[in-house]
C-alpha cells in the first residue's frame, strides 16, 4: 500500500504558504537581475569592441526559468545567444536553487573552429581569470558537481590541448557564490568582458 503519508518537516512546508511566497519573491528578483546583467554585458566596451559576426548578434536576449533543473529551481539568461544547426556563440549566465551563478561561454561547430587556436594559446589568461573548462560529453548540462568542470589552471599543457580538442564543442565557465549576490552582475560583466578580449587576441 502506498503511504501519503508527510514527515513532520514535509507537513511544516505544506501547511505554510509563506516558504512559497518567499520563493516567488526571490525568483522575480532574479530575473530582475538578469535584466540588469544583459544591460550591463551589451553597455560594457568589450560587447561593443568585440568583432561579432551580424549572425551571432540577430537573436535577442532571452530569460527563461524553470522548475527542475536537478529537481530545483533555475533562471537563465542567453546573451548572445547563437545556435544555429552545429554552431554556437553563446554566453549563458544561470542561477540554480541553493548551489550558485554561473556563467559560460559556449562555443561549437565552426566558431569553436575559428577561436581554437587563441583559447588553446591562452590557457594561462583563462587560469588567472579563475575559469573553469567542461569536461563532460553533454554540452547541456550546466552544474559544476561531479567533476563537470575542472579549473582550468589545475590543467597541464599537454592535457589542455586534448582538453579543447576533443569535442566539437568547448564551453568555459565561473561559477560565483550566491554569498556574492550584491557582486554578481559585476562580475559576471567582468567575466565576459575578459572572455571577449581573450577572443579578440587582447587577452
Amino acid at each position: 500500500m502506498e503511504n501519503f503519508e508527510l514527515t513532520a518537516a514535509e507537513a511544516e512546508v505544506a501547511m505554510s504558504a509563506d516558504l512559497l511566497l518567499l520563493k516567488n519573491r526571490v525568483m522575480g528578483k532574479v530575473v530582475d537581475m538578469m535584466g540588469a546583467i544583459h544591460r550591463g554585458l551589451e553597455e560594457t566596451q568589450a560587447h561593443h569592441a568585440f568583432a561579432f559576426e551580424p549572425a551571432w548578434l540577430q537573436q535577442s536576449a532571452k530569460i527563461s526559468k524553470g522548475e527542475q533543473y536537478r529537481q530545483l529551481p533555475w533562471v537563465m539568461l542567453d546573451f548572445p545567444r547563437y545556435f544555429s544547426g552545429k554552431d554556437v556563440f553563446a554566453f549563458r549566465t544561470m542561477f540554480w536553487w541553493g548551489h550558485y551563478f554561473s556563467s559560460t561561454l559556449h562555443l561549437a561547430g565552426k566558431v569553436k573552429e575559428r577561436f581554437l587556436d587563441t583559447i588553446a594559446d591562452n590557457q594561462s589568461v583563462l587560469a588567472a581569470n579563475g575559469f573553469q573548462v567542461y569536461l563532460g560529453d553533454d554540452p547541456w548540462e550546466h552544474d559544476f558537481e561531479g567533476g563537470n568542470y575542472k579549473p582550468i589552471g589545475n590543467i597541464s599543457l599537454a592535457d589542455w590541448r586534448l582538453v579543447t580538442d576533443r569535442h566539437d564543442f568547448l564551453k568555459i565557465a565561473k561559477p560565483f557564490s550566491l554569498a556574492q549576490w550584491g557582486e554578481v552582475k559585476n562580475e559576471v560583466v567582468a567575466a565576459y568582458a575578459a572572455l571577449l578580449a581573450l577572443l579578440d587576441n587582447k587577452g
